[in-house]
């Protein structure tokens, strides 16, 4: 399994490992090319001083689109984790791998 991680960290932004699970691929069929889907959960760190969080499921999936590989368009559809404090006010992690004004990857965005 590890030669798949590696591979997944050379073909996603840098650092998405870190934050995300790489749960599913899917490749699409879009006229004379193919669409790549990557499908990404946020892992289970809490966020700093988060002892007393506890887990509440994912946001919405976010769609973003990153480098092609090999000429084929790449999506990455990301979950965010949501996490209750002791209020009951829910808290997320800070997460900069995702430009969501251009709704790319910020490599992407950056480029």
């Amino acid at each position: 399994m590890e030669q798949y991680r590696l591979l997944a960290e050379c073909l996603l932004p840098a650092r998405m490992l870190d934050w995300f699970d790489l749960k599913t691929v899917r490749v699409e069929k879009k006229g004379d090319t193919q669409v790549i889907h990557l499908y990404l959960d946020e892992n289970e760190q809490k966020p700093d001083d988060g002892e007393d969080l506890r887990p509440n499921g994912f946001t919405r999936e976010s769609v973003f689109h990153d480098f092609p590989i090999r000429g084929q368009e790449v999506l990455l559809h990301v979950r965010r984790r949501r996490w209750l404090d002791a209020d009951g006010h829910n808290v997320m992690t800070e997460c900069n791998l995702i430009q969501e004004s251009t709704r790319c990857s910020t490599e992407l965005a950056d480029f």
